[in-house]
């Protein structure tokens, strides 16, 4: 193991987790190209290791949430089912689904819109990203709302990360809830749809090989998810503690435009 490499590999994930901490997300999107260009050659084996890196930021971001009183507990319970059962499709789809490009384009335009949406939202003050609208709160909202969270897990189970680029827009425009409430329980269902999706890949793995042997690179799970979870702690208390709302709201509009211009590079 080359010391300077895991070095800039636990540089680069602390930084990660210390921004996407704050918005409701893993990380995912920056930890599967981060483990692809420094030493993990397949997807396959990248994404997993994602998926343990996403458990440990969202911990992170839950437990300083909570404590400010930014996690519905019973609503994400609530939505729970979906993303788990996404999870599972998700990871099979990456499994043995080889052509991505027609899901890739589709998420691309599932992005643009929901981020459109969002900064027209923004700059407009068409609602306040510090309170909830109760008026939306109602069982079919929640039913759609539980439903598309589906969406999320299958993005964690397809691409290693945490599903709250859609748990996020699905939290405040599906069902009205403030931005930082929508961020603490997006978080919160990031955990289980994460795990759930790395064992899926974990059994894959062992029975298409028929034996319990794991990829050597799993070697960094130990490793560098410390450095993970320490980095989403420290950037979440202090984000909550330094960032204003519309700040976090903004900078979470650009992730969503940053994720789709990736997609686009990646089918170009």
């Amino acid at each position: 193991m080359d010391a300077l490499l895991l070095l800039a590999q636990a540089v680069l994930l602390f930084a990660v987790a210390f921004v996407y901490s704050n918005l409701g997300l893993g990380g995912g999107l920056l930890f599967v190209p981060i483990l692809l260009s420094t030493g993990i050659p397949e997807s396959d084996v990248a994404v997993p290791v994602s998926l343990t890196f996403t458990i440990a930021t969202a911990t992170s971001s839950v437990i300083n949430h909570r404590r400010r009183g930014f996690v519905d507990m019973r609503l994400g319970g609530l939505l729970v089912a979906g993303a788990l059962v996404g999870a599972i499709v998700g990871t099979l789809f990456t499994l043995l689904v080889l052509d991505d490009t027609a899901f890739k384009a589709f998420f691309t335009s599932v992005l643009l819109v929901f981020g459109a949406y969002m900064l027209r939202d923004w700059t407009t003050n068409a609602r306040s990203v510090d309170e909830d609208d109760e008026s939306k709160m109602t069982r079919g909202r929640l039913a759609a709302v539980a439903g598309a969270t589906t969406g999320s897990g299958f993005l964690s189970g397809s691409m290693g990360i945490g599903g709250g680029l859609l748990n996020v827009p699905l939290l405040v425009y599906g069902l009205g809830r403030k931005t930082r409430l929508a961020i603490g329980t997006s978080s919160l269902l990031i955990i289980p749809t994460a795990a759930v999706g790395f064992g899926a890949f974990l059994a894959a793995l062992w029975v298409g090989s028929g034996t319990l042997a794991v990829p050597e690179p799993f070697v960094l799970i130990p490793i560098l998810m410390p450095v993970v979870f320490i980095g989403a702690y420290v950037g979440s208390r202090w984000g909550l503690a330094r960032l204003k709302t519309r700040s976090v709201a903004l900078i979470f509009i650009l992730v969503l435009f940053l994720a789709a211009g990736k997609l686009v590079f990646d089918l170009v």
